[in-house]
């Protein structure tokens, strides 16, 4: 985010750039950091007004009494507009890609711009929080603030409800969880929550931002610790330690915003290594992240052909727009609903 504040006529200037700025919190760590820090900054110290105007705490001789009053105001609106209540006290690397947007966004306003310069910000959000974003911006303008959204993806188009297909029960087990529960405070992701997924089948996981999609991935791939805590099997071997999991892991090709961030490539580079793989299972986390509706199509157009080509490979994908899923997903699970 570019908030130096540059000033024009007195007015502070601030171009937000939400994908850049998650790169930038990324800048240095490993892709599977956020599934291990129990520490760094809260969302509430990420909001505060110390970490928001960089004020040094220990500075003496400066009376900001009436600057925090008002920003204890905004910080209501803000947070309540946002619906970030229930995110205060969590750690802001372990939050979804659609919730860290949220709170960037909240950063952003709470520095007060005169002119807001929003680049793709509706990327990797449900159809809810597009709506409360534009909510927001509405606000805003409303305010007096001079707001342009540049490069924006296409309108999110709501997925339809995907009727399951039976399963073939002849057809080897590729994945399989068993009566996962999971709780992070008093937030429950998941409840007795089992999922069998076979060879060749093609599931779409829906779901609201921070209902915990990501993370049934993250069991998967075995790149959170959790994945060896529940009863998780793939190509029938458990996630347990002892067992041979790297064999495991060269079976599986993944997508992801992560690896957007963390490996500062385009999702397009990302199908590249992905298909290049040849995996039994290919894992695609919102595939057409941060691209525009021409991009997309041409991503989702070579998903379609790949998957066609190759009948036997299970794959799974997360998506909250129906143009962003190829064609051929006839199983769904969905989450936080």
């Amino acid at each position: 985010m570019n908030h130096s504040p540059e000033k024009e006529n007195g007015e502070a200037v601030i171009v937000l750039d939400l994908q850049s700025e998650q790169a930038d919190i990324c800048d240095g760590k490993w892709m599977q950091f956020r599934y291990y820090c129990d520490d760094g900054d809260r969302v509430r110290d990420l909001l505060s007004f110390n970490s928001v105007f960089e004020v040094n705490p220990f500075e003496v001789g400066v009376n900001r009494r009436a600057e925090r009053k008002a920003y204890r105001a905004k910080f209501q609106e803000v947070v309540e507009a946002l619906e970030l209540t229930r995110l205060l006290l969590q750690n802001f690397l372990s939050l979804s890609n659609g919730e860290m947007r949220r709170v960037l966004f909240a950063r952003a306003i709470l520095k007060n711009p005169k002119i807001l310069v929003l680049v793709s910000p509706m990327a990797g959000l449900d159809i809810a929080h597009v709506t409360m974003f534009k909510s927001v911006i509405d606000m805003l303008r409303n305010q007096g603030v001079d707001i342009s959204v540049v490069d924006d993806e296409e309108t999110v188009n709501p997925i339809e409800s995907v009727k399951n297909s039976e399963s073939d029960c002849n057809r080897k087990v590729v994945v399989e969880m068993r009566d996962i529960t999971l709780r992070f405070g008093w937030r429950t992701l998941f409840e007795n929550l089992s999922w069998t997924i076979r060879e060749g089948e093609r599931w779409l996981l829906c779901g609201p931002n921070g209902s915990g999609k990501t993370m049934l991935l993250a069991f998967m791939t075995g790149d959170s610790p959790l994945a060896y805590a529940y009863d998780i099997r793939l190509f029938g071997v458990p996630r347990a330690i002892g067992n041979n999991l790297s064999k495991v892991r060269r079976r599986i090709a993944m997508v992801s915003p992560e690896m957007q961030a963390y490996l500062g490539l385009t999702p397009e580079a990302l199908l590249d290594q992905a298909l290049e793989k040849e995996p039994d299972l290919l894992l695609l986390d919102e595939p057409c992240y941060n691209l525009n509706s021409k991009d997309a199509k041409r991503v989702v157009a070579r998903i379609e052909r790949w998957i066609k080509k190759h009948p036997s490979v299970t794959v799974v994908c997360v998506a909250h727009s129906a143009s962003h899923v190829p064609a051929g997903f006839d199983h769904v699970l969905n989450l936080g609903r």
